[in-house]
């Protein structure tokens, strides 16, 4: 964007405010031809024309569960087995048996 005004001569020429003229050349002169798709929501970035991608609204996404194997440690102490999700994860088995391996050494 440029804060100095443009003219535009009768034949198509600009001139920026510091007299120099560029000429703006047809689509079938450019050595670099513009590849933009005919789909208007077309985004340029990094020089490739990428199409928005059609996604599953909010109300229907589900995201992954994020708390670690490792609570299941920390929630064998509990008097009761625990009921929570990563307790129940087939990898929290590994933590669990290694709790019950560190109450047999103390």
């Amino acid at each position: 964007m440029t804060h100095h005004p443009v003219v535009v001569l009768p034949d198509g020429t600009r001139r920026y405010s510091n007299y120099s003229k560029y000429t703006p050349k047809p689509l079938e002169e450019r050595t670099y031809k513009v590849r933009k798709p005919d789909h208007p929501q077309a985004v340029r970035f990094h020089g490739q024309w990428f199409i928005p991608l059609e996604l599953l609204s909010d109300e229907y996404r589900t995201m992954p569960e994020t708390r670690p194997d490792t609570d299941a440690y920390d929630h064998m102490v509990k008097p009761r087995k625990c009921r929570c999700v990563p307790c129940q994860r087939p990898e929290a088995r590994v933590w669990q048996q290694r709790w019950r391996d560190d109450q047999l050494k103390s």
